[in-house]
């Protein structure tokens, strides 16, 4: 499974899949009627992976243009490279938190967002790391499907599934992934070159 492919970040990308148990879903969950929360202005962002909560090389990070489009989604363009733009849309969840939906290919994975630093912290939403009660009633009630009982991975079937994994990570019911996690946030302004 690939995760925000506008980002380059071999580290963040390797750690986040190997921890499997994401969340994703063949259908989108979040559209232009439940995901239109403008968590950020267009402009020009860094998109960094974490190393224990903190950027670890700037060489690493990414110079993103983020564009919230009409019905609401938001494209992200790396525009030093060739990449097809990234289209995420953001549910609020809580002050300063989101559900945020992102379009891979033909498939969608979910993350947990965060105000931090004038920008937006991503983390991948993992099915096994949500409160085990709160997961349980989730299948019970067809709001996920996991594809084994080891949780590899769990498909979003309806938008409560959604936002009550995203709740238990504003709440802090599940330990934040910061290793598999990516800043992104406002980029300083381009050099001049003469």
């Amino acid at each position: 499974m690939r995760s925000l492919t506008f980002i380059r970040f071999s580290f963040a990308l390797a750690a986040m899949l190997m921890l499997g148990g994401c969340l994703v879903s063949d259908l989108p969950v979040l559209d232009a009627r439940t995901g239109k929360a403008r968590p950020l202005s267009d402009g020009d962002y860094l998109a960094c992976p974490l190393k224990d909560g903190e950027i670890e090389r700037g060489d690493e990070c990414d110079r993103l243009t983020a564009r919230k489009m009409k019905g609401g989604a938001y494209s992200f363009i790396n525009r030093e490279e060739d990449d097809d733009p990234a289209y995420l849309r953001f549910r609020r969840v809580g002050r300063g938190g989101y559900a945020v939906q992102s379009s891979e290919s033909d498939d969608f994975v979910y993350y947990y967002g965060a105000k931090r630093d004038g920008g937006l912290l991503l983390v991948l939403m993992n099915c096994p790391d949500l409160p085990a009660a709160l997961r349980e009633g989730l299948i019970a009630n067809g709001d996920l499907e996991p594809d084994d009982e080891k949780f590899s991975v769990c498909k979003v079937k309806t938008l409560r599934g959604l936002t009550e994994a995203a709740k238990a990570y504003h709440r802090g019911d599940v330990a934040e992934m910061i290793d598999a996690a990516i800043l992104i946030a406002p980029a300083p302004p381009m050099e001049e070159t003469e």
